[in-house]
């Protein structure tokens, strides 16, 4: 019984170590061939990567599984950047001031920079209108935003309040029944309201 343990051991290890290059390549063939500029990256496992005409990544850039970027609000990463597992870029985000609630179906656009020699943690998400300067370190399972200067090293803080809607603007859209469905797309009100 031993043996066949180690057999399917070893053979889970080369499967995993094809299915890396699998996703290396094909990942790498379509920065390559969509994203606005791309340098030599590396992809260590699956991700999504969306509207890429917006992306410029440098060189010996690395990314590990479960990445998740949206990019057509402009994203710009810097020589030798190091992405943990599971990091979300987000460079545009809803209207949360628009014409239904929670949000309308406008987007806004904003974008995102991250300069050389930058290492974000694993579980890290950036929101739009982010610049991390050069020899930045972001920890585990920070969310990102602002201007992060070079050489800072960013924690994950414990959750504090960064802002508050509009309220008037609130309940004027909820008077109304200006509710949001897929994607902000306007829905009839009678069926989210009791």
């Amino acid at each position: 019984m031993r043996l066949v343990g180690v057999a399917l051991f070893y053979t889970t290890r080369v499967w995993a170590l094809l299915a890396r290059k699998f996703w290396q390549f094909t990942t790498g063939a379509f920065l390559n061939a969509k994203a606005k500029s791309c340098g030599i990256v590396w992809i260590y496992g699956k991700g999504r990567f969306a509207n890429v005409g917006g992306l410029e990544i440098g060189n010996n850039v690395h990314v590990n599984f479960g990445a998740n970027w949206v990019c057509d609000g402009g994203l710009t990463i810097g020589d030798n950047v190091h992405f943990s597992s599971n990091c979300t870029i987000y460079t545009r985000n809803h209207n949360a001031r628009g014409t239904a609630l929670p949000y309308d179906n406008e987007n806004i656009a904003r974008p995102v920079t991250i300069e050389r020699n930058v290492w974000i943690g694993a579980n890290v998400t950036i929101v739009p209108g982010t610049k991390i300067g050069e020899g930045a370190i972001i920890g585990a399972g920070a969310v990102v935003y602002g201007d992060i200067p070079a050489f800072t090293i960013l924690g994950a803080a414990s959750p504090s309040k960064i802002g508050a809607r509009d309220e008037v603007h609130y309940r004027e859209l909820d008077a109304k029944g200006s509710y949001g469905g897929s994607g902000g797309k306007p829905i009839q009100s009678d069926r989210v309201k009791g």
